[in-house]
């Protein structure tokens, strides 16, 4: 599996038969190979996770096909502003949290669960070809302490319901493809703004389940802060890709 960091929370994966391109709004994407299929998903609709160039991709890779947050609105007053054709428009599938929705990809079955986001929108997490990955869109412990003891008590449960709801999910998946119940890579934020509390959303995701390789995202160039990950939570120090720049290309 070929993983290229694109920029802030966009990656592009290679699967054995098909490509999977996360909340790319910029940064230069890779040339792709046009006979395989190209599913492209967008968390929420945060312009740091979605931008209107995606649908433009099917004019050059015609197997494109769109999996976006509900959030993000195709109404048919939209089309023009967004440059969405009917073809387009025909391409997408908008999902809810809490959804499984099952199809295929290169002639392979793919299952496609959304997990409530503490922000906006839904986390992704992929079963396909005997692997699981996780794409964690806006799903963080945002520990603000400017917003009070309230807000951050909130935050806090509503984190771990939807790490309860991933693990649960995990499980399902990992049962009906006879894998383990691990994430094969997960891509989840690692937010400087944060400050003390930057490390909370990622050490409880990996408390809580097992995971192979992360991916620290959202991270606003400051890869500084994947190390000082590293140093302060030594146990998980191997699972962790130590992105440097954009464009980084990752073969896991």
């Amino acid at each position: 599996m070929k993983i290229t960091y694109i920029a802030h929370s966009g990656f592009l994966i290679e699967w054995e038969h098909f490509y999977t391109l996360f909340d790319w709004w910029t940064g230069e994407l890779p040339p792709l190979d046009r006979d395989k299929p190209l599913l492209v998903f967008a968390s929420h609709s945060h312009e740091d996770h979605f931008d209107k160039h995606i649908f433009q991709l099917l004019a050059e890779y015609p197997t494109t096909r769109y999996i976006l947050s509900h959030d993000i609105r195709l109404a048919t007053r939209r089309w023009e502003k967004l440059g969405v054709t009917k073809e387009i428009f025909e391409r997408v599938t908008s999902l809810r949290s809490d959804s499984i929705f099952a199809t295929e990809a290169g002639g392979v079955p793919l299952t496609i669960r959304t997990v409530q986001s503490t922000d906006v929108g839904v986390a992704f997490l992929l079963s396909a070809e005997g692997k699981l990955v996780y794409h964690a869109g806006d799903l963080n412990w945002w520990h603000w302490e400017d917003e009070g003891k309230t807000y951050c008590a909130n935050m806090a449960s509503s984190y771990r319901r939807s790490i309860a709801k991933l693990a649960a999910d995990v499980r399902d998946e990992s049962a009906d493809c006879g894998c383990d119940p691990v994430i094969d890579v997960a891509m989840a934020p690692l937010d400087p703004r944060l400050e003390n509390a930057y490390d909370m959303g990622i050490a409880y995701l990996l408390e809580q389940i097992p995971v192979k390789t992360v991916f620290p995202m959202h991270i606003w160039e400051k890869y500084d802060w994947i190390d000082r990950y590293c140093r302060e939570h030594p146990a998980d120090a191997d699972k962790i890709m130590r992105i440097r720049e954009n464009g980084t290309v990752f073969e896991v």
